[in-house]
């Protein structure tokens, strides 16, 4: 068992509300001896208290930042690992590791060389699939498609996700009902974000995720975008295929109603927890068979529920905001017309609505790495904020100067 080092003791005191105290069994983090640029833990895959359908490694400070317990664990008397507030415990499904009810879940037995393995006779470990730690474009790597597009060859639904910054996929002029794009991951993956830049930005727009590309989800949806950057953070939400569909254009082009993407990404996890033969396993070059438990002497899982209260009222603010910046936008063309001011069509580098889009800037970046992964782990898109701020700013002074 190793003991925990400084720098997680302090992300523990600086994440963990310590309150509850079970001195008999306490909670323990699993940290994962894998190599990787952050220490990383074993966590339920989309936070605890939900339906939960695997777990993953997590950089344990995104882990802690979630405030929701979903990197502690505890023994219960028959060898299983039970979540320490969700109710559940480690299992197998197949080679798949997975959350399951813990009446019939896997027991485990820690072995002298920091490996897990399922309890009884059979000689499989707890290990990872995967290239390395961290998350991977996943639209890159899979196959897209658009319902329609302006020019196959030079804005087809390709572009998109080709990695260039010189080319995009763009709708045709004037589309008379929804344009989606679809984009095929191959097998299952756990999302846990989409982000769109956009070329031609939609004002209304939904992302929708599916196993089978006739069942789909609806995930997010927004009827006001002013950005030319969309970040959906969706946690860890199993897809096999993600699609947007477009609604409303935010702006024109050359008088024209259009959308464009730029860049189309859909981030999910390298690794996958898998089980398998013990001595395989301890081949791997990196470690990520081995696994050290943690010990909190107490913990009150649950830090976060005050700002996940006030997220849904946020969230209606900044839909308020970007619906009045939006329709101030669309008329601005006219007052400038009439008032012979300047057009507010974008320049390079601006984050107007009206034409080519740059990559999305955060002004005073002040914020601790902690801070922003509590935001982020609770849905909240600080940088999408500080630039719809900085957009509404922007109109607001563009609209003064045509009224004077």
């Amino acid at each position: 068992m190793r003991a925990c080092v400084p720098s997680l003791c302090i992300l523990l005191v600086a994440g963990v509300a310590f309150g509850e105290r079970v001195a008999d069994n306490p909670a323990f983090m699993m940290v994962g001896g894998i190599s990787a640029a952050a220490e990383m833990c074993l966590a339920a895959a989309t936070g605890v208290g939900t339906e939960v359908a695997a777990v993953a490694l997590e950089p344990c400070a995104a882990a802690i930042a979630a405030g929701d317990g979903r990197e502690l664990w505890r023994h219960l008397p028959n060898g299983q690992l039970a979540s320490a507030v969700g109710g559940k415990c480690i299992s197998t499904s197949g080679d798949s590791v997975v959350m399951a009810v813990c009446d019939g879940a896997s027991a485990w037995e820690a072995q002298g060389n920091g490996q897990l393995k399922l309890g009884g006779a059979v000689q499989k470990c707890l290990s990872q699939q995967g290239v390395s730690p961290g998350a991977e474009d996943a639209a890159a790597l899979g196959a897209i498609s658009a319902s329609s597009s302006a020019d196959a060859m030079a804005h087809g639904a390709s572009m998109a996700v080709d990695g260039s910054s010189s080319t995009f996929w763009a709708s045709p002029f004037n589309p008379t009902g929804p344009v989606t794009i679809t984009v095929d991951l191959g097998d299952e993956k756990r999302v846990s974000e989409v982000a769109v830049n956009w070329e031609f930005p939609a004002k209304a727009f939904t992302v929708s995720v599916s196993m089978d590309g006739v069942k789909w989800t609806e995930v997010y949806a927004t009827d006001s975008n002013v950005l030319g950057t969309s970040i959906i953070s969706l946690g860890a939400v199993p897809a096999a295929r993600v699609r947007v569909v477009m609604k409303e254009a935010a702006g024109a082009f050359l008088g024209h109603a259009v959308y464009g993407i730029r860049t189309l990404a859909v981030f999910a996890p390298r690794l996958r927890a898998i089980v398998e033969d013990c001595a395989l396993a301890a081949k791997s070059p990196d470690a990520r068979d081995k696994y050290f438990e943690a010990y909190v002497s107490g913990a009150a899982p649950g830090a976060s529920k005050a700002l996940r209260s006030e997220v849904a009222a946020l969230e209606a603010a900044r839909a308020s905001v970007a619906t009045v910046v939006s329709e101030l936008s669309q008329v601005l063309p006219q007052i400038s017309s009439c008032r012979g001011t300047a057009s507010l069509m974008r320049t390079e580098g601006s984050s107007s609505v009206f034409g080519q889009s740059g990559l999305r800037t955060f002004e005073g970046n002040a914020l601790s790495k902690a801070a922003m992964d509590v935001d982020r782990q609770n849905g909240i898109d600080t940088e999408g904020l500080g630039a719809l701020v900085k957009e509404a700013r922007r109109v607001i002074i563009a609209a003064r100067s045509a009224l004077n």
